[in-house]
């Protein structure tokens, strides 16, 4: 288990690989650390002077006192899986915008390595974590019955859907869709797949030829268990079509793995990854893989942000999370390859949650919920995805 306690003619297919792209190339990361990410540098004394920004109408009065606070701070550090390239766009403009809030810095940690170093560190009354982000969904559904996350109500909230608070305190930074990648050079045209359906068929066609060469998230893994049990669960005949393609498959508990692989023509194809990673692999691998969500139903599965009670940084931390969540912020998440939400964000580098609804049709696009996910149900569902592997 994962550590811790988504008759007539067929219509055309709608087209699946957006050609509306401009993601970003390069992290301009500055000071690498080993342990803890990438970090901006410190501000100068005309930042920490700087004039504060004016906050936007709908803001309450008081929020001047938060962000004059924050000028005493002057960081903040953010435990996450989300890698550099990812953050960057919206620690520049964030930093922008606040810039004596300029030393942003963020780990790239695996998925329940966030959680677990934390409640270790929050354990003995030393953790330095701000606000932790993650898109594990079952480990946040863990994470809201702990009491850990810190009683704050964004003023951007009445800007965003009613679902954007995904549990007590846990907000959506993104809402990243459940992807399939493959290596253009060692597949025909004509084995360019439009999600696992197709896929499905594809590979049952040269079945000696494709056994093995399918990389998938691995159930236990909070991620693999997340885009697995959501896809199985939400998208119909989920079931049968993981039956079909399971027994073509390899599991891997790594992102980086999976796209690596797919890369060294090792697996043709790799499912179930999130579009934060693939698309931009794609995108910036020079016409060697392609991508595609899945026709006949694509699963989001949100990256979640929340601060936590022990942050020593709480107003830069409540300033940030604001950020992410306004249209401005959404705008900066999207140019780093993730999936902005809000509806009235203006932004042309990732399809937002309404084109993938356009494109796909709303009815083929599901949204994966967080709640918490008990240790049985876990043990039952890798128990059937094992079966149907065979």
């Amino acid at each position: 288990m994962f550590p811790t306690r988504s008759g007539p003619a067929a219509a055309p297919a709608p087209d699946i690989r957006p050609s509306r792209r401009r993601i970003l190339h390069t992290a301009a990361a500055v000071g690498a650390l080993a342990t803890t990410g990438s970090a901006l540098s410190g501000c100068t004394v005309d930042e920490a002077e700087a004039a504060a920004p004016q906050a936007p109408s709908y803001y309450p009065a008081a929020y001047d006192k938060i962000v004059e606070a924050s000028r005493r701070e002057q960081k903040l550090l953010i435990y996450s899986n989300t890698s550099q390239t990812n953050w960057q766009p919206s620690f520049d403009a964030f930093a922008q915008r606040y810039p004596w809030l300029s030393d942003i810095r963020a780990t790239n940690l695996g998925g329940s390595a966030v959680y677990e170093r934390y409640y270790s560190e929050a354990a003995a009354g030393t953790s330095p974590a701000d606000l932790l982000v993650n898109n594990g969904s079952p480990l946040w559904g863990d994470y809201a019955t702990r009491g850990i996350a810190a009683d704050y109500r964004s003023p951007e909230q009445e800007h965003l859907p009613d679902w954007a608070e995904l549990l007590p305190g846990v907000w959506a930074m993104s809402t990243d869709p459940v992807v399939v990648l493959y290596n253009r050079k060692t597949l025909a045209a004509s084995q360019y797949p439009e999600g696992l359906r197709s896929l499905a068929t594809i590979v049952e066609a040269k079945p000696s030829r494709f056994r093995g060469k399918i990389g998938v998230y691995d159930p236990t893994n909070a991620y693999g268990y997340s885009s697995n049990q959501g896809y199985t669960s939400q998208v119909p005949d989920g079931w049968n079509t993981f039956r079909r393609i399971l027994p073509f498959t390899q599991a891997d508990h790594s992102t980086g793995s999976l796209v690596e692989k797919v890369v060294s023509g090792e697996y043709d194809f790799s499912i179930n990854l999130s579009g934060g990673v693939a698309i931009p692999a794609a995108e910036n691998s020079a016409g060697l893989l392609g991508w595609s969500y899945c026709t006949e139903g694509t699963l989001l599965i949100p990256r979640g942000v929340s601060i936590v009670k022990t942050a020593p940084h709480p107003n830069a931390a409540r300033l940030f999370l604001d950020f992410v969540l306004s249209a401005e912020g959404q705008a900066a998440v999207a140019a780093g390859g993730l999936v902005p939400y809000r509806p009235d964000v203006r932004q042309d580098d990732m399809d937002s949650l309404q084109d993938i609804e356009r494109r796909l049709g709303a009815d083929r696009v599901h949204r994966y919920r967080y709640v918490q996910v008990p240790e049985h149900t876990q043990e039952e569902y890798v128990a059937r995805w094992e079966k149907a592997k065979g």
